[in-house]
């Protein structure tokens, strides 16, 4: 089976979903948390509480079954009441491990979360088609499928059975893929990028050409034809939804996927060339440093100083 668009760009992006953890709550509580370094994501599984992000007019009110997801360095609050008085979020995990701990009084409110773990690249690539904050609220229409994936992982976070750990981790990753999916697809503040042509359907026969054979020195009037629109239109169209224009994108794409074969050990600058398109290293090189900020060689010293 093809792999698709979407499934492909979080395999470059090396975007793992690891679950942290969460809370109980009751009565009166506020927990204060520093900007995250990381793409966070908070889960709300029963009960409702208010999320104040730094910089915002207001707090947002979050219900059970509710996604935010937060990708802006910005410190925030999660509280029932805003009027009390915060605990800091390393004193109140300190040592909490992926348990679920108690806050307040009570256990009428369940937090759950976690953050999206790429290496450094990867995290650039994801973070510019998402906007500095998504509230995907359990009242919308759609919401079915991640109300049903929020549900198992409330379970399985709840229960002590063997396995249960693994379990919210992979269940959080499905949440990952289903909350894009929604964002995606809404139509409405989806930035140009990466994630955004992943799911546009106009550019799924280009991309998947383009994917499937890195080495092939492919054309404008090629991947237009295979998208069904003309060179003209479809280089307007492929830049509005990416942010470059398609021979850009492609050169990109091919530089990321030559730095994840980089880092593995075994192949060589010449071989990762070669199979990225380029007969010349030294053409392949001047590309990759352009794109990627530094020298192909610099991956492979990283390889070997690990490997030593």
């Amino acid at each position: 089976m093809p792999r698709d668009p979407l499934s492909r760009t979080l395999e470059l992006v090396d975007a793992r979903t690891i679950y942290a953890g969460g809370f109980i709550g009751g009565g009166a509580w506020s927990i204060r948390f520093d900007p995250p370094r990381k793409i966070k994501f908070f889960v709300i599984g029963r009960g409702s509480c208010l999320l104040d992000l730094d910089g915002t007019a207001a707090p947002f009110r979050l219900e059970a079954g509710d996604v935010f997801v937060l990708t802006r360095n910005a410190g925030f609050i999660v509280a029932s009441d805003l009027a009390a008085t915060s605990r800091h979020a390393s004193e109140v995990f300190s040592g909490a491990g992926s348990s679920i701990i108690p806050v307040g009084e009570g256990d009428e409110f369940l937090f759950l979360g976690g953050h999206i773990d790429t290496d450094h690249a990867g995290g650039r690539l994801m973070m510019e088609s998402l906007p500095d904050f998504l509230h995907l609220s359990a009242s919308e229409s759609g919401a079915e499928r991640l109300g049903a994936l929020i549900g198992e992982l409330v379970e399985e976070a709840a229960s002590r059975a063997p396995g249960a750990e693994m379990a919210c981790s992979s269940l959080a990753h499905l949440l990952l893929i289903q909350i894009l999916r929604r964002h995606l697809s809404s139509g409405t503040d989806v930035l140009p990028g990466w994630l955004r042509a992943a799911c546009d359907p106009r550019l799924a026969a280009a991309l998947a050409l383009m994917h499937g054979d890195l080495a092939r020195a492919w054309t404008l009037p090629e991947l237009a034809r295979a998208s069904g629109m003309s060179r003209t239109a479809f280089a307007l169209y492929f830049r509005a939804v990416t942010g470059r224009p398609p021979l850009s994108y492609l050169t990109e794409w091919r530089m990321h996927q030559a730095d994840r074969a980089l880092r593995r050990q075994g192949n060589s600058v010449a071989r990762v060339a070669q199979s990225v398109g380029y007969g010349s290293e030294a053409a392949f090189s001047t590309a990759f440093k352009r794109v990627m900020g530094h020298s192909p060689r610099r991956n492979r010293g990283v390889v070997l100083s690990e490997a030593a």
